[in-house]
């Protein structure tokens, strides 16, 4: 299947041609990957800050937490704006959107989970019944749904969890759009969605076992996480030909009163980021991350960033070094209890793993296309 081939595994959406220069999507994309790199290595040799310099570093690795976020802006963005941009093409049918969307992502990810599965039996002895529970729920997309998949070097692909989630429902959500109009579509999700997560967790106990349980699987499953995509959808709907030269004017009243109601949420909850809960504590994550895309996505920079060769070639791997990174970890001995506890010697694994966990996620897209290709 010729159209197959570095598309499966490339990590960024289908563009109709004359909108593939959005280069600044590609320098996003990285950043949003490295955060989620750097974060999760962080909170890996450094889980407790224990020295001043540590103390200082650890709200912005803390913050890169919200990496992801921007990951869903993009996909919001992306897949929408076929539909809700100039163009306006009808949505396609549901089994066809759904086989594009589980064509591009399954096969690396299948393959992954079949390799690390195998790898965790032998190298951490890991038992095979529990193994084979866990290889069967992530197969079926139901992974982020079981909370004890977060204690694991599978923590991760709860995103691959909340994917499928989005695009069994984005055909809908879709139309939904259409129907009401773009900014009504988005705000009311995030009223019904956000509103919903606080109203469970005022009304979920505390479960002993795991504290915070039912809110924290809104925060890695939809409805928690939709509002991410939504503006992204909603950002879809402003998007014109000349955005590029025109900047920040795409952007109509309302989305700017969002914008800055977001950088304004941020601030004033600062002082009291420590004490803040789900689901607000996940918003003040939302409110900078939507306006560092916005940065990126209308500053001039990140365009001319996002045509290097290098920053391509590794926007291209994104979702593959995603899938790659923490069974990377775990496999060359990367873990809290093994590791010193230093500012040096995160930076010393920094240097080693990211370029290795490049090769991984290049070897495994070759991997995929190879088996793409022999069955499809």
């Amino acid at each position: 299947m010729a159209g197959t081939k570095n598309t499966l595994n490339s990590g960024r959406e289908a563009l109709p041609p004359e909108r593939a220069t959005i280069s600044q999507l590609d320098t996003i994309r990285v950043a949003a990957m490295l955060g989620v790199f750097f974060h999760h290595l962080w909170k890996t040799v450094i889980p407790a800050p224990q020295t001043p310099l540590q103390d200082f570093l650890n709200p912005g690795f803390e913050g890169m937490a919200g990496s992801v976020i921007l990951f869903n802006i993009i996909s919001g963005f992306l897949l929408s704006l076929p539909h809700l941009g100039p163009d306006r093409r009808p949505p396609m049918s549901y089994g066809t959107f759904l086989k594009k969307r589980f064509l591009r992502i399954v096969p690396p990810y299948y393959i992954a989970l079949i390799i690390f599965t195998i790898v965790n039996i032998l190298h951490f002895g890991f038992p095979l019944l529990p193994a084979s529970i866990m290889l069967i729920e992530h197969l079926t997309f139901v992974n982020s749904l079981d909370y004890s998949n977060m204690l694991s070097n599978f923590s991760h692909f709860w995103y691959l969890g909340l994917l499928a989630q989005f695009y069994l429902l984005f055909p809908l959500i879709l139309r939904f759009f259409i129907w009401l109009g773009p900014r009504p579509a988005a705000i009311s999700i995030m009223v019904v969605c956000w509103g919903s997560w606080q109203v469970l967790a005022w009304f979920i106990p505390e479960n002993q076992q795991f504290p915070g349980f039912a809110e924290n699987l809104m925060h890695f499953n939809l409805p928690g996480r939709l509002p991410e995509f939504a503006v992204g959808m909603w950002l879809a709907s402003l998007w014109r030909t000349s955005a590029q030269s025109d900047g920040w004017k795409i952007l109509d009243r309302p989305f700017l009163i969002f914008a800055g109601a977001s950088a304004l949420f941020f601030a004033a909850a600062t002082p009291f980021h420590s004490v803040l809960e789900l689901p607000l504590l996940h918003i003040y994550y939302v409110a900078p991350s939507v306006v560092f895309f916005l940065i990126l996505f209308f500053w001039s920079a990140s365009a001319r960033t996002g045509e290097l060769r290098a920053v391509k070639a590794f926007a291209t791997q994104t979702y593959a070094v995603y899938i790659v990174h923490h069974p990377l970890f775990s496999f060359v001995g990367v873990m809290p209890s093994t590791v010193a506890h230093t500012v040096p010697n995160f930076l010393l694994l920094s240097a080693l793993l990211l370029p290795l966990c490049y090769v991984g996620a290049v070897v495994l897209g070759k991997i995929s296309d190879f088996a793409a290709e022999k069955i499809f």
